[in-house]
C-alpha cells in the first residue's frame, strides 16, 4: 500500500531546470538556514528530526494539544493551511519535543520554546467546501526574534529560479505508524508523482493544477501534519537552505 499526499503549491511552476537558486529571490533574505542536519529513527515510518534541523517549524496549539503544523516566513507571519483555522489557536515556535522545555537531544539543548498569540488570520479568498486554495496566513501579536532554533523558511518569489524537485522532505508531529501523535518532530523523504498518476489512484479526490502529489511506500505524513511544509534543499550564497514548495493539505492511502 502506498500513502499519497496532496500538497498545495505556494509558487507557480515548481519543477524547472536549476539545481542552484541564483539571485535575490527569497521573501526573507536570511532564510532557510539550520544549524543541524537530520539524523536518528521512529510522520509514518519517518525519522526523528535532529534538534535545530527545522527551526522554521510552527506548532499550532489548540487546548494544549497539537492541532496543525505551519512555517515561519517572516518576523510576524506564519504560513499554514486554511482548514487549520479555529478559534483559540496559539502558535509555539522553537518546539522539538512537546513534552519538554527546553528540548535536549544527545547533549545538545535548544533555548526554550516560545508561544505566541494570533492577532489576525487570513484565509485564501477562494478557500471553500472543496478545500482547494487551502492556504492561510497567521499574523502574530508580536515580532519573532530569530535565533538558532527559530528561523524563517525560504519562499521563492521568482518561479523561474525553482530547482528540480525529485526528492522532497516533510516535517511534522502528526500520527506515526503506531497511530499515536509523536511528541518529537519527525521528518520523512518523499518522491514526487505526476498528478495524473495520483488522480487515477484517488478517483474520488480532486487533484488540481494548484496541487502536487508526493508519497512513498510506507512513509508519509499523517493526521496532525496538516499545514506543515513540503521542503527541498537548495544552494544559495554558499549555504544549503530549506525552501518550501507546498503546504500539507490532504493525506490518504492508495493501493499500488
Amino acid at each position: 500500500m502506498m500513502t499519497l499526499s496532496a500538497w498545495l503549491v505556494i509558487v507557480v511552476c515548481l519543477i524547472l531546470q536549476q539545481q542552484e537558486v541564483i539571485g535575490p529571490y527569497f521573501l526573507y533574505p536570511n532564510c532557510g538556514l539550520s544549524y543541524e542536519s537530520n539524523v536518528s529513527s521512529r510522520i509514518v515510518r519517518g525519522t526523528e528530526a535532529r534538534i535545530k534541523s527545522a527551526p522554521f517549524m510552527a506548532y499550532l496549539v489548540l487546548n494544549s494539544s497539537l492541532h496543525c503544523g505551519g512555517t515561519i516566513i517572516s518576523q510576524r507571519y506564519i504560513l499554514t493551511a486554511a482548514h487549520c483555522m479555529v478559534p483559540q489557536l496559539k502558535v509555539r515556535l522553537g518546539e522539538h519535543d512537546s513534552t519538554t522545555n527546553p528540548d535536549c537531544q544527545r547533549g545538545i539543548c535548544n533555548p526554550p520554546a516560545e508561544e505566541f498569540d494570533i492577532q489576525a488570520a487570513t484565509k485564501h479568498r477562494a478557500f471553500g467546501a472543496a478545500l482547494t486554495h487551502d492556504i492561510a496566513l497567521l499574523k502574530l501579536t508580536r515580532n519573532i526574534v530569530f535565533n538558532v532554533h527559530i528561523q524563517p523558511i525560504c519562499l521563492l518569489l521568482n518561479p523561474a529560479a525553482t530547482p528540480i524537485a525529485t526528492e522532497l522532505q516533510a516535517f511534522g508531529w502528526g500520527r506515526t505508524a503506531t497511530q499515536h501523535s509523536s511528541t518529537v518532530l519527525q521528518t520523512t523523504r518523499l518522491a514526487w508523482y505526476a498528478n495524473s498518476y495520483c488522480q487515477k489512484r484517488l478517483p474520488l479526490l480532486p487533484v488540481t493544477q494548484n496541487q502536487i502529489c508526493v508519497g512513498l511506500l510506507g512513509s508519509d505524513t499523517c493526521k496532525g501534519d496538516s499545514g506543515g511544509p513540503l521542503v527541498v534543499k537548495v544552494n544559495y550564497d554558499g549555504h544549503a537552505r530549506n525552501l518550501q514548495l507546498g503546504i500539507c493539505w490532504l493525506i490518504t492511502y492508495a493501493e499500488v
